[in-house]
């Protein structure tokens, strides 16, 4: 890629700045978490103004390669973690499989009537009982990564306790181990929306800034439903890709 701004490329010289600025940060001349060159600096370097510099920086701060601090200038975002669409893993080996520390913080956790839409993805008939719920905040290395917000069916008189989860931290695990259920198979739908202010405010992000929002419904290994999820992941940190063949 060019390293200059052609006055003469149909790409507005703001794009075209922002595309060198993000193939620097993806080749490693800007490390995460380190401030990029001033804006004097930028202007002074492609020979653009000062309203182009902000129109880039303004767009990779949209798109999640950069982040401000207030009063300390503007830095370049850690690496976004990526997971594969076809991989049924939970959330705490996501973290692990990336050298990241998984953490949680439970919101609300206890036995509940399904809402109609979850009741339906479950399989469940209309006059079921009360499944488990439980809302978590998701964390790598501290950082809030992801709104988790999930369903199980559990065997009959099963539970998992708050002093389970927190020691384990894995609910599959506990699957697994206490009642031999293993998430075997999932249809999962992902779409973007944007964050509410009270999600915002949990995700310490911007209200309206991008959610990847993923619904799973899981299944075990004799085909039962065992839970359905919906996790808001922040669109700065994570993304989504797959393999396609012909």
């Amino acid at each position: 890629m060019p390293d200059t701004i052609d006055p003469n490329d149909f790409l507005p010289r703001y794009y075209q700045l922002a595309n060198i600025l993000r193939e620097r940060i993806a080749n490693g001349e800007f490390a995460a978490r380190q401030p990029i060159p001033s804006e004097r600096q930028l202007e002074e370097r492609y020979a653009v103004s000062r309203i182009t510099v902000r129109q880039a920086i303004d767009l990779l701060v949209r798109q999640g390669f950069l982040y401000r601090e207030h009063g300390r200038g503007t830095f370049v975002s850690p690496q976004k973690l990526q997971k594969g669409i076809s991989e049924l893993t939970s959330f705490t080996e996501d973290m692990k499989q990336r050298g990241l520390e998984p953490g949680q913080r439970i919101l609300q956790m206890g036995p509940v009537r399904p809402p109609e839409k979850v009741r339906q993805r479950l399989e469940l008939p209309e006059d079921c009982g009360e499944v488990l719920y439980i809302e978590r905040l998701r964390l790598g290395d501290g950082v809030p990564m992801g709104l988790q917000t999930s369903y199980y069916v559990l065997p009959e008189g099963g539970t998992i306790t708050r002093e389970e989860l927190e020691a384990c931290g894995s609910v599959y695990r506990i699957l697994q181990e206490k009642f031999h259920l293993i998430p075997t198979e999932a249809d999962e739908t992902l779409e973007v929306t944007v964050a509410t202010p009270q999600e915002a405010a949990l995700l310490q992000i911007p209200a309206g800034s991008p959610l990847l929002l993923s619904e799973r419904t899981t299944y075990s290994q004799d085909r039962r439903v065992i839970e359905f999820v919906k996790i808001l992941y922040r669109g700065d940190r994570y993304r989504y890709y797959a393999r396609l063949t012909r």
